[in-house]
């Protein structure tokens, strides 16, 4: 290769690498990330509910005959985050509002 075939290669992979190990700056702002756990401020419409916390877990593996009307509109209020229902397990609240929606329309 030429000295300038060498040079501009060389400024190829540069501005490529620069490119493809660059931080992203679209995730800054930590409560616009939807991968974020839900804080206990967060949850407590619905943990201030007795046993609304209880069928929400129950919702998260498909058994939504627990679900009461005013537990659904305390998961409605919930923002969009992770919510913890076991140890290992997260769901997130879109999916547990569309459930309530489902069961309680309108």
């Amino acid at each position: 290769m030429k000295l300038k075939q060498t040079k501009v290669m060389l400024f190829l992979l540069t501005l490529v690498f620069t490119l493809i190990f660059r931080p992203s700056e679209a995730r800054l702002d930590p409560s616009l990330d939807p991968n974020h756990l839900c804080s206990d401020d967060e949850t407590t419409p619905v943990a201030n509910l007795p046993g609304c916390f209880y069928a929400v877990r129950l919702a998260a593996d498909q058994d939504i005959r627990w679900l009461s009307r005013d537990c659904c509109e305390a998961v409605k209020t919930l923002p969009d985050c992770l919510l913890l229902v076991f140890p290992y397990k997260a769901l997130n609240t879109i999916i547990l509002k569309r459930i309530c929606v489902t069961k309680f329309p309108g």
